[in-house]
This record gives structure tokens, sequence and C-alpha cells, in this order.
């Protein structure tokens, strides 16, 4: 990260991880993150597996946990090489705990699996298992985040809703930010005290990310959205550097 993105991104790291901060310290359940965004190619993932980085800076115990099944790659990203992955909770053939791989700063990586198209189209009832199998990691991990695909199916959703605060990421770019409505919008349907953070990626001064985010609010605000709460959470600068590296 350059030293830019990696200010930010602590920012939004102390930022975030100050909202799930256990109310009782001696708690051993972990809190969870979920980092989502309507629109793929908004660098959601590039957010997640950098955000794990900035909060293991900050001391905390972090996890990240890949909910792309099937077409994961924060491994990739983390240059971690699993043996196994969320393909083998699903089948029973491992405990969630047992796949985990070490990545940078001890950050536990739980990756998903690329390429398998039974593991993309999975119902909604093994989603639900595969959260319930997550307080098996509360004595290892005190943060983790979830990366979620993209979109607003099934597969978002039952991650999404099940979080503790929603990181949700987008750019300046009018259909990207109206994706991130309707993702929004969504999210208000099914869970009205929903805990929501902007993070605007990709731009090019700090007054375009807020005047995004204040767009986004703005409409949530007139279409009276039943919400816990929807706050800015930051903004991550434009690098054309790793745009194309994507």
């Amino acid at each position: 990260m350059k030293n830019n993105h990696a200010a930010e991104l602590r920012r939004v790291a102390k930022t975030v991880s100050d909202k799930v901060a256990r109310k009782d310290s001696i708690s051993p359940i972990l809190r969870t993150i979920a980092v989502t965004g309507g629109k793929g190619g908004v660098g959601k993932t590039n957010v997640a597996t950098n955000l794990a980085i900035a909060m293991a800076q900050l001391g905390k115990r972090v996890g990240i946990l890949d909910a792309d099944l099937g077409l994961a790659n924060v491994d990739v990203m983390l240059h971690v090489n699993p043996r196994y992955t969320l393909k083998h909770v699903v089948t029973g053939e491992k405990k969630i705990e047992d796949i985990i791989v070490k990545g940078p700063l001890g950050i536990s990586v739980i990756a998903g699996s690329s390429g398998i198209k039974t593991m993309a189209d999975l119902p909604v009832q093994i989603h639900k298992k595969l959260i319930g199998e997550l307080h098996r990691l509360n004595n290892l991990i005190d943060i983790l985040i979830i990366d979620t695909p993209a979109g607003i199916g099934n597969n978002v959703l039952s991650f999404v809703l099940a979080a503790d605060e929603i990181l949700a990421v987008t750019i300046p770019d009018p259909m990207a930010y109206t994706d991130a409505y309707a993702l929004i919008k969504v999210i208000s349907r099914w869970r009205q005290d929903a805990q929501i953070n902007l993070l605007i990626n990709m731009v090019r001064t700090a007054a375009q990310a807020r005047e995004v985010a204040e767009i986004l609010k703005t409409v949530v605000r007139k279409y009276n959205l039943p919400l816990g709460r929807i706050s800015y959470a930051g903004y991550i600068p434009y690098d054309s550097k790793i745009k194309n590296s994507l």
C-alpha cells in the first residue's frame, strides 16, 4: 500500500473496529464486519484484505473469510496457499477452524473455493450452516472480516445480514452508487437495525468521496429507509497502479 492508502485504511480500520469493539472485553465472542458492494469492480476484495492488514497492525487478532464461494481470491491477494477451503466445511470433511491458514501479520485466512459452480449456487440453508460455524472461532479471532460476493443475491445477504457491522464499498460512478443504494435498500427490508458504514473507493479528492456519501445518505433519508445507522467511514484514493493490477 502507498502511504496515503495506508493512512486512510488505518483510519477506516480504527473507525470500524471501534464500532465493533466488545462491550465486555472479557467476552470471547468475535465481532464480524461484512465488506460488500452492490456492483462488481469497486475494489471490494482489495479493501477487505488491506483492511484486515490495517486492523492487524492495530493489534487485533484478525480473520478474513472469503464468502465468494465460486470465485474466491482472498488467498491469492494475501499470498497464501490453503490446502483446505470452505468447500471442505460444507461437505463436513473439516471444521472451520481446521482450514485456517496464517497470512501476513498472523491474519487467519479462511479461503473460499474457486471455479466450482455447485459452491457458487449453494442454498441459503448451507450459508446459514456456515454462519453457524463462526462461533467456533470465538477464542481465536477478535474481528472477522467477511468478503462477500458482489450483488444482492442470497449468497451476499446471508452473510451481510448476520454481520455486526456492514462496510458498503462503492466508487464515484453513478451506476456503482445506484447499485450500492439498491443493496442498502434490500438490507433495510430484512434488518432494520443494520449498521452500515460507507467507504468510497478510487476517489480523486476527499471532497468527491464526501459528495458520493452524502448522495447515498440523502436518498436513504428521502425514502425513509429503516436502518439502525448509515455513516461515512472514509475513502481510499484512486491509484492507477492498483487498478491496472487487478
